[in-house]
């Protein structure tokens, strides 16, 4: 009996998306309920090209259909079942995406239990003012995200992700700056310096003293080169190593692609791992690696930053496997603890994705381990991503000039480095 009854469900709801679709009320068997059940939908969240809608039924099952401007979305979820009990207030959250900004939109609605549905009913459920917003580029989507974690952790931020390929006036420009300069006020200056419009703007590698401590590329010039020391302490004494560390660059084909990064004669060279350093057994290499270490390829990418640890190295969350053997922890990156971050991925195909997370409090964030930033761009499919400075340096700054999170020291910090997402003029 249960099956029979969940396959009229089924059929009502199928002979309900033909007749929504033909823009018709839906003529049932069902009695006249007592009272007309009804849908609201009502927005709850807009990013660049989406938005987030809230179905709310008095009954067990709603359907709806999304129309603009008359015609069905290409890129989203045509028809939407909110299950649950029948009670009144159920409800279900659903991304519409491929919207258009400024553009208002109509949900063909109706809800149904075993006995009862209700007509076809539209609801206008985005105005213009709901809609979008264009202040991004084509193919530069922008938003914030929440991510909740088992143990009650929250981590709050925001993710950039532009596709190169599809919009050819988008530019990633790691920026080299001298003196170093808050992200607000390069992104202020960049415009000036004849890389066209400037939309995206984050912290970049790290740094000391003012002085970028990793390797930024910038239209094929060196503009800073990987740090050649650190100071780990083995047996109570401090000794000189020599880290090998992540750098994601663009290269001359428009993808892109992490390696493992080591600058001789301040030019970089790639190798294919961190090579013989590791803290957690407190060996280190003697000597710097040179251009005829084994492995050593000069490493020729038209843009690109470093930073560390590598995050994710073809699609695999690798954060944890190389975290010590890039010699991160005797920096006070605290891996495994949850901090404020900036990351940044990329794919074969030339989209890249840039991500700040924050934490210690600030915005309601803890922040995030490695580990669990690592699995931010393993799920939106980039095949490589490095860890950048974090902590007090991690700031997103948005199209309109201002910083979009909450930096944990209160402040921006003045850094040598930044990461540009921009559009040519």
């Amino acid at each position: 009996m249960k099956k029979l009854t969940i396959l009229m469900m089924l059929l009502a709801c199928i002979s309900l998306s033909i007749s929504c679709e033909q823009g018709s009320n839906v003529e049932y068997v069902f009695p006249t309920p007592e009272t007309t059940p009804t849908v609201t939908v009502t927005p709850v969240e807009k990013g660049t090209d989406y938005i987030i809608v809230r179905f709310n039924s008095y009954y067990a099952d709603a359907c709806a259909y999304v129309y603009a401007e008359g015609e069905t979305l290409s890129k989203t979820v045509d028809q939407v079942f909110a299950e649950g009990t029948a009670v009144e207030g159920d409800k279900v959250d659903v991304k519409i995406e491929g919207l258009k900004p400024a553009t208002a939109y109509t949900f063909i609605a109706a809800a149904k239990d075993e006995l009862h549905s209700s007509a076809c009913t539209p609801v206008t459920a985005i105005t213009a003012s709901d809609a979008p917003e264009a202040n991004y580029p084509k193919k530069l989507n922008f938003e914030a995200f929440t991510r909740n974690f088992a143990d009650g952790g929250v981590a709050k931020g925001y993710i950039a992700v532009a596709d190169l390929k599809a919009n050819s006036k988008l530019r990633f420009a790691p920026t080299h700056l001298d003196p170093a300069k808050t992200p607000t006020a390069a992104f202020a200056e960049f415009a000036g310096f004849g890389k066209g419009v400037p939309y995206v703007a984050t912290n970049g590698g790290y740094f000391w003293d003012g002085a970028s401590l990793s390797l930024c590329v910038s239209d094929g010039e060196v503009k800073s080169i990987a740090t050649e020391l650190a100071y780990p302490t083995v047996n109570g004494e401090q000794i000189v190593a020599y880290p090998v560390r992540a750098a994601l660059g663009q290269m001359a084909d428009g993808s892109f692609e992490a390696t493992w990064v080591y600058c001789i004669d301040n030019k970089p060279y790639s190798f294919p791992s961190p090579l013989d350093n590791n803290e957690l057994t407190e060996t280190y290499m003697a000597a710097p690696p040179t251009a005829s270490t084994a492995g050593a390829m000069l490493w020729e990418p038209q843009q690109a930053i470093g930073g560390g640890p590598m995050l994710v190295f073809k699609k695999k969350n690798v954060a944890m496997d190389y975290y010590y053997r890039e010699i991160m922890h005797t920096g006070g990156t605290a891996g495994t603890s949850r901090q404020p971050r900036t990351a940044i991925g990329g794919t074969k195909d030339g989209k890249v994705m840039l991500v700040v997370c924050d934490g210690r409090g600030q915005n309601g964030s803890n922040g995030m381990t490695l580990s669990e930033l690592a699995d931010l761009f393993v799920e939106a499919g980039m095949d490589y991503a490095i860890n950048l400075d974090g902590g007090g340096s991690s700031a997103i700054v948005g199209y309109d000039g201002q910083v979009c999170n909450a930096p944990s020291d209160g402040s921006q910090r003045s850094v040598p480095t930044v990461v540009v997402l921009s559009e040519e003029e």
